[in-house]
């Protein structure tokens, strides 16, 4: 029995001695990690509408991941609970909306400002907490490493248990995209994303509801660009910034205005321009 009980003993103090070598290993990972963009000006914009009961875990989790020193941004779109109150507790940057704008300009606002303050990269994610932070490093080396100007999460790639009508959108919508740009966007509605400064810098968004997609019309067929898989957590208090009723309506509002309107303005051009030299 006291052989057996010094057996144990022995078998705690090397796990004890391996847990430790593990987490000196982690940190050296972190610290190589850390180093590596230690040059690059990187922001993490977050739209929000009333997330009082999701924000101050999803800053918690940011603060905890934060191992590039990244500036987090907040644009509080006009939130009439206490969001501003429990975001004003961290040190982070705070843009406020006098009024509910949209999610579409939360995000435009966002942008407005990484380009004003010359940010390198840019990644976007949703203040309800479905995002995690831990797939940050994943965006950064498809952006900065691999040299892509735009990167966009897959929750697919994976089990997801969401709701079957935006499953239903988000397929619509890749099918969409195959038919008009002969390119597979798997999760097109996935609003987790990461923009270089030659997006940032070169693309106007205007939309105030359906930013997300329009971001898509104007990046995927002009800039270089790569999908990653990720994992998602399900919203656990509020409610979504899509209102679903009108997506659709938006859709074709959008189709008309960022793809065959400009198809337009190019026959158009080209008519002109075979009159004049003839």
């Amino acid at each position: 029995m006291e052989t057996q009980r010094i057996k144990q003993t022995i078998q705690n103090v090397i796990l004890k001695d391996r847990v430790k070598l593990e987490d000196i290993e982690q940190e050296e990972i972190i610290k190589k990690s850390s180093n590596k963009y230690e040059n690059v000006k990187i922001a993490i914009i977050i739209p929000a509408y009333n997330e009082a009961k999701n924000i101050e875990n999803v800053l918690k989790k940011l603060h905890k991941y934060n191992n590039y020193d990244y500036d987090i941004i907040v644009i509080d779109d006009g939130s009439t609970d206490n969001t501003c109150q429990i975001i004003e507790d961290y040190n982070i940057f705070l843009l406020k909306h006098e009024s509910n704008k949209g999610n579409g300009a939360a995000t435009i606002t966002g942008l407005k400002y990484c380009r004003k303050n010359n940010y390198d990269v840019v990644l976007i994610m949703d203040a309800d907490g479905q995002h995690d932070p831990s797939d940050i490093p994943y965006f950064l080396d498809k952006i900065i490493d691999e040299k892509n100007d735009f990167v966009i999460a897959n929750r697919f790639e994976y089990v997801y248990q969401g709701n079957p009508f935006k499953k239903l959108c988000s397929l619509i919508l890749t099918v969409l995209y195959l038919i008009l740009y002969r390119k597979k966007v798997s999760d097109p509605t996935n609003g987790f994303r990461a923009l270089s400064s030659k997006v940032i810098n070169n693309i106007n968004l205007e939309s105030q509801y359906s930013v997300t997609q329009e971001m898509l019309f104007k990046v995927i067929p002009y800039f270089k660009w790569k999908e990653i898989p990720v994992k998602v957590f399900q919203r656990k208090n509020g409610q979504s910034f899509i209102k679903l009723g009108n997506y659709f309506l938006k859709m074709i509002y959008l189709i008309c205005k960022f793809y065959l309107l400009p198809k337009l303005r190019k026959a158009k051009n080209a008519v002109n321009r075979r009159l004049i030299n003839n």
